[in-house]
């Protein structure tokens, strides 16, 4: 009996494998309704950060309005 090629082998690996059944595809109801039952999520944190981002930005801000006025920076 001949001995099968490495080019033989790998066709019938890839045939094989094509023969997997294909997952069904969900549709628009079903995404619509497991959206309905997620639970929404919790960003309480975000308002702490985004108030920290302020503060540190009016400061800024304020500091180089402050700098504009003062007599010795400028030339």
């Amino acid at each position: 009996m001949a001995k099968k090629s490495r080019k033989a082998r790998y066709r019938g690996k890839v045939a094989g494998t094509s023969q997997q059944k294909a997952q069904p595809v969900s549709t628009k109801a079903q995404v619509n309704a497991a959206a309905t039952t997620a639970q929404p999520q919790n960003y309480s944190y975000v308002k702490s950060d985004l108030v920290r981002i302020a503060v540190i930005a009016g400061a800024l801000i304020l500091v180089l309005i402050i700098l504009t006025f003062v007599p010795a920076l400028k030339s």
